[in-house]
């Protein structure tokens, strides 16, 4: 268990990371109040006020820029934008696993089966906010691991960005396999003559 947990944060950090870079690029280059802020603070009466407190680019005070991503809005480890975008993406992958495994199993024993208005989604994307919640919400273990993972640099942070982009994409091709329009789905249903 403790291997599925360290799994898990390690894909919950790096996507966390991801919307955090995602939001500063935005943030920076696609903003049109920026255009605006920028030409208000070179006004030369306004620049030479923020000099006097001791601020010479008030345009990168104003959006943080001087200031670590973890204390930004965006990078907060604790209950910021990007730990509930970089959640989601997490939770996502379970959410793709679990309606595999319940594809086989509904496939394999039940090919007739048929749901009414979807309850299925509901079931398995509150089984997976529960995963998340025990893997890494608990004891703020998501925080924790984040601090601990910010120290890490080098081949490590390279390998596990590789490894948690093919999670997401292999999470995704097993829900979509499994299902009734994919191979093992199909190969399932057909197993049963009458069907």
């Amino acid at each position: 268990m403790k291997k599925i947990e360290y799994f898990y944060n390690i894909i919950y950090y790096f996507f966390y990371r991801a919307s955090i870079k995602f939001a500063l690029f935005v943030r920076g280059r696609y903003n049109p109040l920026i255009f605006i802020l920028y030409l208000f603070y070179n006004i030369p009466y306004i620049r030479n006020r923020f000099k006097e407190k001791g601020i010479y680019d008030p345009l990168k005070w104003h959006l943080g820029y001087d200031k670590k991503v973890e204390d930004t809005s965006i990078g907060n480890p604790k209950g910021s934008a990007g730990t509930i975008i970089g959640a989601g993406f997490s939770i996502s992958i379970i959410f793709f696993i679990y309606m595999g495994i319940y594809h086989i199993f509904k496939y394999s024993l039940f090919p007739t089966f048929e749901e009414p208005q979807h309850m299925d989604f509901i079931i398995l994307a509150i089984l997976a906010f529960l995963t998340d919640v025990i893997l890494s919400q608990i004891n703020d273990k998501g925080e924790k691991y984040i601090k601990e993972f910010n120290k890490r640099k080098g081949w490590w942070r390279t390998k596990w960005k590789i490894i948690t982009i093919l999670t997401l994409f292999l999470s995704l091709w097993f829900c979509l396999s499994t299902s009734s329009i994919g191979s093992i789905g199909r190969f399932l249903i057909s197993l049963h003559s009458n069907v």
